[in-house]
């Protein structure tokens, strides 16, 4: 249903594994797909904590 998203064992698909690490994984997709739902037009960019300089700024993390 466009606009609901679910995360969670309450989430069901076909292959669903019921893992606390699948939890996390549609909590990041489901983020996205919010992201999207909300601003089709907006370029959706994934940032790694460990390389990204604008996560380090945000964490306030200086280079090692």
């Amino acid at each position: 249903m466009p606009g609901i998203f679910a995360v969670g064992d309450i989430n069901t698909y076909p292959g669903k594994k019921k893992l606390i690490l699948s939890g996390f994984h549609e909590a990041a997709l489901a983020a996205f797909a919010i992201q999207h739902h909300l601003y089709p037009q907006k370029k959706q960019f994934l940032q790694y904590t460990t390389t990204s300089p604008v996560m380090h700024k945000r964490l306030g993390v200086t280079g090692t």
